[in-house]
């Protein structure tokens, strides 16, 4: 599993284990496990821990007893206290390991489900799992459960840094970047300053006040250079990316968002199946691109339309604001005589045509149907050559 990681920042970018993404989408991702399904992780985990940190948990509690039973005594002496015990790595019984082991490989089995672990896994952590899932005889040494003990707790630090990022960014994105009424980078960080120096900040970010053991952390140690390289091999084009090593998943999710941020990509929560999504462009849209609970033949933002009135419900649509812009600008052309009357009626019912398919069916994402509206694009479809940018010279009467 992750342990630690290196990764690029190219522009709005972001590559891992030589994957790229959009700055913002691996965040999004693991926004996506649910309070609901990041219980049960944990729940998980903690069962597995009792196994795990069983031998150990009993020396200790028996060396702070032993502690507190010297400490007040009339003649101190440190050196007679009882020295702190090591970790004997005793193994449990066969059935125990067993029951530890299918836990194990259960919890791996969910956080792989998300798109991030997906990308960072590193695939042996599960083979060595798979390799205990029959416990024999010869496997009951103190040398193998050290292996597996030590291999096993790689999951406590990512587990904690799910709920530090998730419940800490939640409240930010939900309670501050969806309220903004412009939405850009200036905006983002002026949002952000005021949500971690509110009153009640400590009541949204994650701490270890409220929750023992868990931290949103406010510095991270990272390793970070900086170096020229192109932006596709071969490409010719240079770019100046940032490399970065990291020791936290915490740490690479907090870059991956606010360097998204600062690009212009917002993370919104869909308000129709809660789900996190990647926002490029200052829209302010409540509704995903991705299939919606109810129908997954068609996008939640598709079934808003078809619950609601487009002009009055769907205003915060990207579609719908690209499918407007591209009316005032018709609208504009045929007004200064760049297009005739009957131009732009066939213009504005092919537009009407594309928007028409861009809400009723998958087809098209919001970029997509953008570039489909764009001049070019659309008087080419019309077989309609695009005017000439500027206002036409009056015509001589003589």
């Amino acid at each position: 599993m992750f342990s630690d990681c290196v990764f690029w920042v190219k522009g709005d970018m972001i590559e891992v284990n030589g994957q790229e993404f959009m700055l913002g989408e691996l965040s999004a991702s693991c926004l996506n496990i649910t309070p609901k399904e990041y219980e049960e992780i944990y729940g998980l985990y903690q069962s597995a821990e009792l196994i795990l940190d069983k031998e150990f948990g009993e020396k200790s509690a028996q060396w702070a007893m032993d502690m507190i039973g010297n400490w007040d005594k009339a003649e101190f002496d440190a050196d007679k206290l009882p020295n702190e015990p090591g970790l004997e790595y005793t193994p449990p019984g066969k059935e125990e390991w067993q029951r530890l082991n299918d836990t194990l490989l259960k919890l791996c089995g969910m956080i792989l489900r998300h798109k991030i672990f997906q990308v960072l896994a590193d695939p042996k952590y599960v083979e060595m799992l798979e390799q205990f899932n029959i416990i024999s005889d010869d496997m009951l040494t103190s040398e193998t459960w050290k292996g597996y003990v030590e291999t096993a707790h790689i999951l406590d630090p990512i587990i904690n840094d799910i709920y530090d990022f998730n419940k800490t960014i939640y409240y930010f994105v939900t309670d501050n970047i969806m309220h903004l009424k412009k939405c850009d980078p200036e905006n983002y960080a002026a949002a952000y300053y005021d949500f971690i120096t509110a009153p009640n900040a400590y009541k949204k970010i994650a701490n270890p006040i409220n929750d023992p053991y868990m931290s949103y952390s406010f510095t991270d140690n990272l390793d970070m250079n900086l170096i020229p390289m192109e932006t596709a091999e071969g490409s010719g084009e240079y770019i100046i990316a940032e490399y970065y090593h990291a020791e936290r998943l915490q740490s690479l999710l907090k870059v991956d968002f606010f360097k998204g941020l600062m690009v212009g990509h917002q993370i919104r929560r869909c308000l129709n199946c809660n789900s996190f999504f990647i926002v490029n462009g200052g829209y302010k849209t409540k509704y995903c691109d991705m299939p919606s609970p109810e129908n997954p033949n068609r996008t939640c933002n598709q079934m808003a339309f078809a619950k609601k009135k487009p002009k009055e419900k769907n205003a915060d649509n990207p579609k719908y604001q690209s499918y407007q812009r591209c009316i005032a600008r018709l609208t504009k052309s045929c007004q200064r005589g760049a297009v005739t009357e009957a131009e732009k009626r066939t213009l504005l019912a092919k537009a009407e045509a594309l928007y028409h398919t861009a809400m009723t069916s998958p087809e098209f994402t919001n970029e997509e149907f953008e570039q489909q509206l764009n001049s070019a694009s659309l008087y080419k479809l019309c077989g309609i050559a695009p005017p000439k940018k500027g206002r036409p010279g009056k015509k001589n009467d003589k």
